[in-house]
């Protein structure tokens, strides 16, 4: 008797110098867009301090929670920064998981389900190099 079950396969990547050019740019474009939503806060803010008349008490409040918003994006900002040079530290030819995706697997009595369950797929610049475990 056999059963088909869905297993975790875990996704490795190479790490070659267009793996950190890519992750990089990939970072440096969300601290891009980190920037563009501060820069669109702020100048929201702006309009609505000329066109709207709020009083101090508002205005206080307003500049408290675009306080808030700046430091929680610095802080993400920073997180950001240190991944890239963490990513630009890795050693080329290592390997960085990358994700896990759901693969179905036929397991019958007697297999090795720990043998079943640690299955990888090694990438380099996008294809295939190796499939570890029992496929």
């Amino acid at each position: 008797m056999s059963l088909q079950i869905l297993r975790p396969v875990t996704i490795k990547a190479r790490v070659t110098d267009g793996l950190k050019a890519r992750l990089t740019a990939e970072l440096n474009a969300a601290i891009q867009q980190l920037d563009a939503e501060m820069n669109e806060l702020e100048s929201q803010v702006k309009r609505a301090q000329l066109t709207a008349s709020i009083s101090p008490q508002q205005q206080m409040q307003l500049r408290q929670l675009v306080e808030q918003e700046r430091a929680v994006r610095a802080e993400k900002k920073a997180q950001l920064q240190q991944e890239i040079s963490h990513i630009q530290s890795l050693p080329l030819g290592s390997e960085v998981v990358q994700g896990t995706v759901q693969a179905v697997a036929t397991v019958g009595v007697g297999d090795n389900l720990e043998a079943v369950m640690a299955t990888e797929i090694v990438v380099e610049d996008g294809k295939v190099i190796a499939i570890r475990g029992e496929a």
